[in-house]
């Protein structure tokens, strides 16, 4: 994004936090995936379908990969949207995660806004983020607009998905995440990040 106060007050975060967020080329990003014991079944068949479609295509193993990153303009007339960007990520040159950021604004709050291309169809996560004590927080769940949808033309469904990153400085130049996502409020997935300044 190109300004990271856009959305909250900065002053109360590590420079670092705003940094990634403004600079996220500058970083390496190292992922832990682990998906919950009950759900791992669908996880592996979900996986079939993830390879060929290269989009949300997360490692079944937890154990610790980097992810490579590629950040590029998109065209606004043709996303529709402020300022488009795509975050394509990858893990031993396989595409992991395309997403397309942006944001909006409504009643004089910003949100971000994240689309996830699919055949025929977009996936939508909005994101409301607030500074704690040092800490950043960006989550799905809230009144209004903030929530996981799917858009099939120019319908909109929410979906029963919820996610939460949380993201904190362990020293300067680098910082952890964690990533946690609910389907009907019970958790199935959780991705910890370490993010390193190159």
């Amino acid at each position: 994004m190109d300004n990271l106060s856009d959305f909250v007050h900065i002053k109360t975060l590590p420079k670092t936090i705003v940094d990634f967020y403004e600079h996220t080329d500058q970083y390496r990003l190292f992922a832990s995936v682990k998906w919950s014991t009950w759900f791992k079944p669908l996880a592996v068949c979900y996986k079939l379908i993830s390879t060929q479609l290269q989009q949300l295509n997360l490692p079944l193993s937890s154990k610790w990969t980097e992810m490579t990153c590629n950040i590029c303009a998109v065209d606004p007339m043709l996303d529709g949207r402020k300022n488009p960007r795509a975050w394509i990520r990858q893990v031993k040159e396989k595409t992991v995660f395309t997403a397309i950021y942006s944001q909006h604004e409504t009643k004089g709050r910003t949100y971000m806004n994240i689309a996830l291309p699919l055949p025929h169809s977009s996936m939508i996560g909005i994101l409301q983020l607030k500074a704690s004590d040092g800490t950043l927080i960006l989550t799905s769940e809230g009144e209004g607009d903030p929530g996981i949808y799917l858009a099939i033309g120019k319908t909109l469904f929410k979906l029963p998905l919820s996610e939460n990153f949380i993201i904190q400085e362990t020293r300067e130049g680098k910082l952890a995440a964690h990533h946690n996502m609910k389907i009907f409020g019970i958790p199935f997935l959780k991705i910890n990040y370490s993010i390193i300044q190159k």
